[in-house]
């Protein structure tokens, strides 16, 4: 029958995916250092909203300035990322200079400013950092491995899996695990997603909509953070330029 055989080729094309040729992990880290760096992005700017759930809805309200509780806030954010390895997630406040804006910033791997203890504003900084503005210089893909082996990401291997619609290279480990994880588009090489610590839970971090108006391959239309299946923190891309001119202040560096 007719619907037999409709039912016969959907399993297939859902099976297809595990049965296909998965690339080595140092070639999908290569792929992606490649197509990162051909756009030639060593700055980004990024204007755009950032909305809070639960406990990050809380911070996010006392550094705007709001009263009152709310179970969601949303506020104007600007995120900075200047390669290699800085980055910054900031609360945009007409009423306050840029010196005195609430942030979380990464270099070097580490955190700074007064929003660094919010987990999901650190998650979302440092996996922007990890996948948008590692190194150029020597192998990027080298590059790559050692920043995700320091997120937790087990490059032994990879498999495929699914994601926003698309077919991607799983490192780490396959979709459903719950442990650190890597998401890679299989035909485009953009990150779409990577999990891994951050405070006592996993943090997972999703990169949705490249190509959109806003953002275009520079930086996604939407940037999310999940926490035990339950969303709690996004970042919503107005507009985006590549290559401003960011002073190294904009990331200090931690003390030590």
């Amino acid at each position: 029958m007719s619907w037999r055989r409709s039912a016969a080729a959907l399993a297939l094309a859902a099976a297809l995916p595990a049965a296909a040729y998965v690339l080595p992990v140092p070639g999908i880290l290569r792929r992606m250092a490649e197509r990162r760096a051909a756009l030639g992005v060593d700055a980004l700017e990024v204007h755009g909203t950032l909305a809070g759930r639960g406990a990050a809805a809380e911070r996010l309200a006392a550094a705007a300035g709001i009263r009152g509780a709310r179970p969601e806030v949303s506020v104007p954010a600007r995120f900075l990322a200047k390669v290699p390895g800085r980055c910054r997630l900031e609360i945009e406040r007409a009423d306050a200079p840029e010196a005195e804006r609430a942030f979380v910033a990464v270099r070097d791997g580490r955190l700074a400013g007064p929003l660094a203890d919010l987990p999901a504003a650190a998650a979302l900084v440092r996996a922007a950092c990890t996948l948008l503005a590692g190194p150029t210089a020597g192998d990027p893909a080298d590059a790559y491995a050692a920043a995700l082996g320091r997120r937790g990401v087990s490059l032994a291997d990879a498999t495929l899996g699914r994601f926003d619609g698309r077919i991607a290279y799983v490192v780490g480990g396959r979709e459903k695990d719950a442990k650190p994880l890597l998401f890679v588009e299989k035909d485009g090489f953009r990150p779409l997603r990577l999990v891994a610590p951050e405070g006592p839970d996993l943090a997972d971090v999703r990169l949705l909509g490249w190509g959109s108006p806003t953002g275009g391959d520079w930086f996604p239309r939407a940037a999310e953070v999940w926490v035990r299946d339950a969303l709690a923190l996004r970042f919503s891309t107005e507009r985006a330029s590549a290559n401003p001119r960011l002073p190294d202040a904009l990331f200090p560096a931690p003390a030590r």
